[in-house]
């Protein structure tokens, strides 16, 4: 008998329809409020970010006069190049240069130094509030990179190339149409959850099967759903 209830009560695709349907309102609702929020966080709250990048090259000539290079051993030099250029000596040095009244761990944050096994260029990129700054910490992070190379590290004295200088930064995030567009989709689900959560605690019956099956009666006659329409 609760065998025959619990197939009775399933729902199927037209029952699904007309949830969503019967819930339009409320799923539109939901959508808008929370494509809303988003529109509102990504225009209005969200702090846009500036993105600068310079590039240096790591070389090793082995004849000046020839104007030859060792390739092996400059790709080999490759990763500690970039490791010194992250380094917190490099950045305490930065901090010390432009007056920046922030950590060294919070430099490093906006900090990006990348690498390929392909080329022997390295990319710096600093991410600001401010597009002036974010150039400057470009610059400055090479500068001293390069200096602390030529001073101190004798593997990778004069070996560290600068190739090109920041620009100000350009406008790097937020993605405000991709804020909006997943504010929407989340809203629609939202939206979609809520009206099959109210309709699972809907203890209504739906069809004649499911009263015949809960009670063991046979119903003799159902109304069909219409609409009233208006006689003007």
């Amino acid at each position: 008998m609760n065998e025959q209830i619990e197939a009775t009560n399933e729902i199927s695709l037209f029952d699904i329809y007309k949830i969503l349907k019967s819930h339009l309102l409320l799923i539109l609702i939901f959508t808008l409020i929370i494509g809303g929020i988003a529109t509102v966080y990504a225009y209005a709250i969200a702090s846009p970010q500036y993105k600068s990048s310079a590039y240096v090259m790591v070389q090793v000539q082995v004849d000046p006069v020839s104007d030859t290079y060792d390739l092996v051993n400059a790709q080999r030099l490759l990763a500690t190049a970039k490791d010194l250029i992250s380094m917190p000596v490099v950045l305490e040095d930065v901090i010390s240069d432009l007056s920046l009244n922030i950590s060294e761990g919070h430099l490093k944050s906006g900090l990006s130094v990348e690498s390929s096994t392909t080329s022997y260029f390295i990319t710096i990129s600093y991410i600001s509030e401010d597009p002036v700054l974010a150039r400057d910490v470009v610059d400055a992070v090479i500068e001293s990179a390069i200096d602390f190379a030529d001073a101190n590290v004798s593997i990778l004295a004069n070996n560290i190339l600068r190739t090109s200088s920041a620009k100000l930064g350009t406008y790097d995030s937020p993605n405000k149409i991709l804020y909006v567009v997943v504010g929407l989709i989340l809203g629609g689900i939202v939206g979609v959850g809520f009206a099959f959560i109210k309709e699972l605690f809907n203890n209504t019956f739906r069809s004649k099967d499911q009263l015949e099956a809960a009670f063991g009666i046979q119903v003799l006659g159902v109304i069909p759903e219409f609409e009233v329409k208006e006689v003007l």
